[in-house]
Protein backbone atom coordinates (compact mmCIF):
# COMPACT_ATOMS: atom_id res chain seq x y z
CA UNK A 1 0.00 0.00 0.00
CA UNK A 2 1.47 3.34 -1.01
CA UNK A 3 0.15 6.14 1.15
CA UNK A 4 1.49 9.67 1.00
CA UNK A 5 -0.04 13.08 1.51
CA UNK A 6 0.51 16.32 -0.40
CA UNK A 7 -0.78 19.85 -0.10
CA UNK A 8 0.14 23.47 -0.72
CA UNK A 9 0.74 26.21 1.83
CA UNK A 10 1.23 29.93 1.43
CA UNK A 11 3.55 31.60 3.93
CA UNK A 12 1.51 34.11 5.91
CA UNK A 13 2.69 37.36 7.49
CA UNK A 14 2.15 35.98 11.00
CA UNK A 15 4.54 33.08 10.24
CA UNK A 16 7.64 35.09 9.34
CA UNK A 17 10.43 36.65 11.39
CA UNK A 18 11.75 40.22 11.34
CA UNK A 19 13.41 39.44 7.99
CA UNK A 20 10.18 38.15 6.41
CA UNK A 21 11.56 34.58 6.38
CA UNK A 22 9.54 31.64 7.67
CA UNK A 23 10.35 31.43 11.37
CA UNK A 24 11.72 28.21 12.90
CA UNK A 25 8.72 27.81 15.22
CA UNK A 26 6.34 28.13 12.27
CA UNK A 27 8.31 25.68 10.13
CA UNK A 28 7.91 23.14 12.95
CA UNK A 29 4.20 24.00 13.10
CA UNK A 30 3.85 23.32 9.35
CA UNK A 31 5.64 20.00 9.76
CA UNK A 32 3.41 19.03 12.69
CA UNK A 33 0.25 19.98 10.79
CA UNK A 34 1.37 17.97 7.76
CA UNK A 35 2.03 14.94 9.94
CA UNK A 36 -1.39 15.24 11.55
CA UNK A 37 -3.17 15.54 8.19
CA UNK A 38 -1.10 12.67 6.79
CA UNK A 39 -2.19 10.33 9.60
CA UNK A 40 -5.76 11.57 9.23
CA UNK A 41 -5.65 10.57 5.54
CA UNK A 42 -5.32 6.88 6.46
CA UNK A 43 -7.58 7.08 9.56
CA UNK A 44 -4.89 6.90 12.20
CA UNK A 45 -5.04 10.40 13.68
CA UNK A 46 -5.31 11.10 17.40
CA UNK A 47 -9.07 11.57 17.40
CA UNK A 48 -9.54 8.08 15.95
CA UNK A 49 -6.91 6.52 18.21
CA UNK A 50 -8.45 8.12 21.30
CA UNK A 51 -11.95 6.90 20.39
CA UNK A 52 -11.03 3.43 19.12
CA UNK A 53 -7.81 2.47 20.93
CA UNK A 54 -7.67 4.71 24.03
CA UNK A 55 -4.30 5.92 22.80
CA UNK A 56 -2.66 8.91 21.10
CA UNK A 57 0.41 9.39 18.93
CA UNK A 58 3.25 11.33 20.53
CA UNK A 59 6.36 12.59 18.78
CA UNK A 60 9.58 11.37 20.36
CA UNK A 61 12.11 13.03 18.02
CA UNK A 62 12.18 15.58 15.19
CA UNK A 63 15.11 16.53 12.97
CA UNK A 64 14.86 19.37 10.44
CA UNK A 65 17.39 20.42 7.81
CA UNK A 66 17.06 23.79 6.04
CA UNK A 67 18.48 24.50 2.59
CA UNK A 68 16.81 27.89 2.45
CA UNK A 69 13.88 29.64 4.05
CA UNK A 70 10.71 30.57 2.19
CA UNK A 71 9.61 34.20 2.34
CA UNK A 72 6.30 35.86 3.11
CA UNK A 73 3.86 35.06 0.30
CA UNK A 74 5.80 32.10 -1.09
CA UNK A 75 3.89 28.94 -2.01
CA UNK A 76 5.23 25.76 -0.39
CA UNK A 77 4.55 22.30 -1.81
CA UNK A 78 4.63 19.79 1.05
CA UNK A 79 4.69 16.00 0.91
CA UNK A 80 4.61 13.46 3.79
CA UNK A 81 5.40 9.75 3.63
CA UNK A 82 6.51 6.86 5.86
CA UNK A 83 10.12 5.66 5.89
CA UNK A 84 10.22 3.05 8.68
CA UNK A 85 7.71 1.03 10.71
CA UNK A 86 9.03 -0.76 13.78
CA UNK A 87 7.18 -2.61 16.57
CA UNK A 88 6.74 0.46 18.79
CA UNK A 89 7.55 3.43 16.56
CA UNK A 90 7.04 4.93 13.14
CA UNK A 91 9.38 7.23 11.21
CA UNK A 92 8.10 9.65 8.60
CA UNK A 93 9.49 12.51 6.56
CA UNK A 94 7.98 15.66 5.16
CA UNK A 95 9.58 17.66 2.35
CA UNK A 96 8.83 21.31 1.62
CA UNK A 97 9.67 22.53 -1.89
CA UNK A 98 9.06 25.48 -4.20
CA UNK A 99 7.19 25.31 -7.53
CA UNK A 100 10.40 24.31 -9.34
CA UNK A 101 10.96 21.33 -7.06
CA UNK A 102 13.82 22.92 -5.13
CA UNK A 103 13.79 21.91 -1.49
CA UNK A 104 13.28 24.57 1.17
CA UNK A 105 13.57 22.15 4.09
CA UNK A 106 12.95 18.56 5.11
CA UNK A 107 11.84 17.10 8.43
CA UNK A 108 12.26 13.60 9.85
CA UNK A 109 10.02 12.57 12.72
CA UNK A 110 9.78 9.57 15.04
CA UNK A 111 6.54 8.83 16.89
CA UNK A 112 4.98 6.24 19.19
CA UNK A 113 1.45 5.44 20.36
CA UNK A 114 0.90 6.09 24.08
CA UNK A 115 -1.83 4.45 26.15
CA UNK A 116 -4.07 7.10 27.71
CA UNK A 117 -4.51 5.20 30.97
CA UNK A 118 -1.01 3.90 31.65
CA UNK A 119 0.86 6.63 29.66
CA UNK A 120 3.14 3.82 28.46
CA UNK A 121 4.17 3.06 24.86
CA UNK A 122 1.88 0.72 22.96
CA UNK A 123 2.89 -1.60 20.12
CA UNK A 124 1.95 -0.34 16.67
CA UNK A 125 -0.17 -3.43 15.98
CA UNK A 126 -2.44 -2.61 18.94
CA UNK A 127 -3.69 0.65 17.42
CA UNK A 128 -5.46 1.65 14.23
CA UNK A 129 -2.49 1.75 11.85
CA UNK A 130 -2.29 0.05 8.42
CA UNK A 131 -0.14 -3.10 8.63
CA UNK A 132 1.13 -2.89 5.05
CA UNK A 133 2.37 0.69 4.71
CA UNK A 134 4.80 0.97 1.83
CA UNK A 135 7.91 2.85 2.88
CA UNK A 136 10.36 5.07 1.04
CA UNK A 137 14.05 5.75 1.63
CA UNK A 138 15.04 8.57 3.94
CA UNK A 139 16.08 11.88 2.47
CA UNK A 140 17.67 12.72 5.82
CA UNK A 141 20.17 9.87 6.10
CA UNK A 142 21.82 11.04 9.31
CA UNK A 143 20.64 9.25 12.45
CA UNK A 144 19.16 11.21 15.30
CA UNK A 145 21.79 12.79 17.52
CA UNK A 146 22.73 11.60 20.98
CA UNK A 147 22.13 14.71 23.06
CA UNK A 148 24.14 14.18 26.24
CA UNK A 149 25.59 17.57 27.22
CA UNK A 150 25.96 18.25 30.93
CA UNK A 151 24.16 21.35 32.16
CA UNK A 152 24.63 23.29 35.38
CA UNK A 153 22.56 26.04 36.95
CA UNK A 154 24.96 28.49 35.33
CA UNK A 155 23.39 27.44 32.00
CA UNK A 156 19.86 28.33 33.14
CA UNK A 157 18.39 31.07 30.92
CA UNK A 158 14.87 31.47 32.31
CA UNK A 159 11.85 29.76 33.85
CA UNK A 160 8.58 29.28 31.97
CA UNK A 161 5.15 28.40 33.32
CA UNK A 162 3.03 26.09 31.12
CA UNK A 163 -0.20 27.93 30.33
CA UNK A 164 -3.55 26.87 28.89
CA UNK A 165 -2.52 27.94 25.38
CA UNK A 166 0.44 25.53 25.53
CA UNK A 167 -1.80 22.46 26.00
CA UNK A 168 -2.89 20.31 23.05
CA UNK A 169 -5.43 17.55 22.37
CA UNK A 170 -3.27 15.01 24.18
CA UNK A 171 -3.60 17.12 27.36
CA UNK A 172 0.11 17.82 27.61
CA UNK A 173 2.38 20.63 26.42
CA UNK A 174 2.33 20.96 22.66
CA UNK A 175 5.58 20.19 20.85
CA UNK A 176 5.62 23.61 19.21
CA UNK A 177 5.51 25.34 22.60
CA UNK A 178 8.82 23.71 23.54
CA UNK A 179 10.39 25.01 20.33
CA UNK A 180 9.08 28.48 21.19
CA UNK A 181 10.57 28.25 24.70
CA UNK A 182 13.92 27.29 23.16
CA UNK A 183 13.95 29.99 20.49
CA UNK A 184 13.12 32.61 23.11
CA UNK A 185 16.60 32.04 24.57
CA UNK A 186 17.98 33.66 21.39
CA UNK A 187 17.82 37.29 20.29
CA UNK A 188 16.68 39.19 17.22
CA UNK A 189 20.35 40.07 16.65
CA UNK A 190 21.13 36.33 16.42
CA UNK A 191 18.42 35.89 13.76
CA UNK A 192 19.82 38.86 11.82
CA UNK A 193 23.37 37.50 11.84
CA UNK A 194 22.93 33.74 11.56
CA UNK A 195 21.06 31.19 9.48
CA UNK A 196 19.75 28.11 11.28
CA UNK A 197 20.64 25.11 9.12
CA UNK A 198 19.59 22.22 11.37
CA UNK A 199 17.37 21.77 14.37
CA UNK A 200 16.73 18.58 16.33
CA UNK A 201 14.51 18.09 19.35
CA UNK A 202 13.90 15.04 21.54
CA UNK A 203 10.72 14.85 23.62
CA UNK A 204 11.66 12.80 26.69
CA UNK A 205 8.81 13.30 29.18
CA UNK A 206 5.50 15.10 29.28
CA UNK A 207 4.75 18.36 31.05
CA UNK A 208 1.36 19.75 31.96
CA UNK A 209 -0.52 22.97 32.53
CA UNK A 210 0.66 24.90 35.57
CA UNK A 211 4.10 23.33 35.80
CA UNK A 212 7.23 25.50 35.88
CA UNK A 213 9.86 24.58 33.31
CA UNK A 214 13.52 25.53 33.45
CA UNK A 215 15.19 26.28 30.10
CA UNK A 216 18.96 25.78 29.81
CA UNK A 217 21.33 26.68 26.98
CA UNK A 218 24.93 25.67 26.29
CA UNK A 219 26.72 27.32 23.36
CA UNK A 220 29.36 25.58 21.27
CA UNK A 221 31.06 26.48 17.98
CA UNK A 222 28.26 26.97 15.43
CA UNK A 223 25.80 25.02 17.56
CA UNK A 224 23.72 25.37 20.71
CA UNK A 225 22.40 22.55 22.88
CA UNK A 226 19.32 23.01 25.02
CA UNK A 227 17.67 21.28 27.97
CA UNK A 228 14.22 21.81 29.45
CA UNK A 229 13.52 20.39 32.90
CA UNK A 230 10.60 20.27 35.31
CA UNK A 231 12.10 19.87 38.75
CA UNK A 232 14.78 17.21 38.33
CA UNK A 233 12.97 15.52 35.42
CA UNK A 234 14.26 16.08 31.89
CA UNK A 235 11.44 17.06 29.54
CA UNK A 236 13.18 18.02 26.30
CA UNK A 237 16.66 18.12 24.80
CA UNK A 238 17.45 19.93 21.57
CA UNK A 239 20.31 20.97 19.31
CA UNK A 240 20.54 23.88 16.87
CA UNK A 241 23.23 24.34 14.20
CA UNK A 242 23.81 27.67 12.48
CA UNK A 243 26.08 29.50 10.03
CA UNK A 244 26.91 33.13 9.52
CA UNK A 245 24.59 34.56 6.86
CA UNK A 246 26.26 35.01 3.50
CA UNK A 247 28.68 32.10 3.95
Amino acid sequence: MKIEYEREYQVNYTEVDQNLKLALVDSITLQQNMGTEYFESFKSDNVILRNQNNAVWVVSKTKVHFNKYPTWGDIIYARSYTTKVKPIRVEMETTFKNKDGEEYFCAKQEMCPIDLETRKIRKINTVNYPPDMETEENIIDEPFLKLTADFSEDDLVYKQKVFLTDIDYSRHTNNVSYVKFIINTLSSEFIDRYQITDFEIHYINESKEGQILRIYKKEKENSIEFLIKEGEKEIVRANLIYNMKGM
